[in-house]
């Protein structure tokens, strides 16, 4: 019997949690079952087999992401994994092949992941575009805050969830590249874990402004996620948490980084800090990625680009970009070089640096210097204008 890659349903639960449970080290319960059913039956399930028997697997989950007033289709790359003695074998490379294409046939223009090793998937075209920041303060040196009006209010995860969508949805930090969260995703996030505590504040006029969501215990206070609108939330929330010294040894926080850090709002600003890589991403399609683009209004221009990209042989090649006053995009790939366009004026780089530069995670300028990008510096220079600005920022795991 051949070796093949299957799409897989809820019916190859048992195969597929037993291989994730022994892949992962992890302890089989009832309720991460459950829980792993849960992301199962919303997504496209990928198994390769051998002789019958289910030996890897990739799991691709559909979301939407918010990138800038613009919204793309994204593949969230999960529980890639494979029996011990079926690796290097080329199961998970067979897999991602044939998901990545049939991503591509759907014109899902963006793919992120949570990487084991960064290596073994920029083989696949995946780059970091990520990064997190934690923090860990003491009790003691927590900021002390006065009271301001309005009120936090402490909630259950059902009574809480509608504001903690709304609020995390309009946070101008989660429209570069953050999941647009559906009921479902919020559910299987925060409202299975029982140790999850959620605060909401209210405004004077009983306007939700600001939520929590948290965990205590005689050690830390964990900050799982927060979000606010107003300063008065802000401070609101901050005073909340600071009302937990006396329980509490120290409190954390991890969060998205973009280069900007809180530290600086301390009494001690001599906080333990650390940044961290977090989510790898890749364009997929990048035809319909730079169609729906944002870019910057500005004057009439055009580039040709030169994409490298091993697994998807729909990106490789040659293409033009004609950018227009108003910053709408014409995308087409082209057979050859223009005759009247020099060989150094082609912007040459992998689907890799490209995801970078385009979801503004570095600039063009910079991935020049560095040897990431060739081509010429005043044609690199001239397309940074023209590209969003603000680096990524991403709540989610998946």
């Amino acid at each position: 019997m051949k070796n093949e890659v299957r799409l897989m349903g809820v019916e190859k639960i048992d195969e597929m949690f037993d291989l994730a449970a022994y892949a992962f080290n992890s302890i089989k319960t009832e309720e991460r079952k459950e829980r792993f059913n849960q992301i199962v039956a919303k997504s496209q399930n990928y198994g390769y087999f051998a002789e019958n028997a289910l030996t890897s697997q990739v799991i691709s989950t559909p979301f939407r992401v918010a990138f800038h007033g613009t919204c793309y289709q994204m593949a969230g790359i999960g529980c890639v994994s494979s029996y011990p003695e079926y690796r290097g074998q080329g199961g998970i490379s067979t897999i991602m092949k044939q998901l990545l294409t049939e991503l591509a046939e759907n014109r899902i223009e963006l793919a992120y992941l949570a990487p084991f090793s960064y290596p073994f998937y920029r083989k696949y075209g995946f780059e970091q575009l990520f990064e997190q920041i934690s923090y860990t303060v003491k009790a003691a040196d927590w900021p002390n805050v006065k009271a301001v009006s309005g009120k936090m209010i402490r909630l259950t995860y059902e009574e809480a969830k509608n504001s903690c969508q709304k609020i995390y949805s309009e946070l101008s930090s989660n429209q570069k590249g953050a999941v647009i969260r559906e009921t479902w995703w919020l559910d299987y996030t925060f409202g299975l874990e029982e140790k999850n505590q959620f605060a909401i504040y209210e405004d004077e006029q009983g306007n939700p402004q600001g939520y929590l969501i948290y965990q205590s215990s005689a050690e830390y206070f964990d900050i799982k996620e927060w979000g606010y609108l107003t300063n008065q939330a802000f401070q609101s929330i901050t005073r909340f948490i600071g009302s937990h010294n006396g329980s509490s040894r120290e409190f954390r926080l991890e969060t998205g980084f973009d280069g900007e850090n809180l530290s600086y709002l301390m009494s001690s600003p001599l906080v333990e800090m650390k940044t961290t890589p977090f989510m790898m991403a890749r364009i997929v399609d990048l035809e319909s990625f730079l169609a729906k683009y944002p870019f910057e209004v500005g004057k009439e221009e055009m580039y040709y680009l030169k994409v490298e990209d091993n697994y998807g042989p729909w990106n490789q090649g040659i293409w033009s970009l004609q950018i227009t006053e108003e910053g709408q995009s014409v995308v087409n790939k082209v057979s050859q070089i223009p005759n009247l366009l020099k060989e150094e004026d082609l912007i040459v780089s992998s689907i890799q640096v490209l995801t970078q530069l385009f979801m503004g995670y570095r600039q063009g300028s910079e991935l020049h210097f560095y040897g990431k990008m060739t081509g010429s510096r005043k044609q690199i220079q001239s397309l940074d204008q023209r590209l969003v600005k603000g680096v990524p920022l991403l709540a989610d795991y998946f």
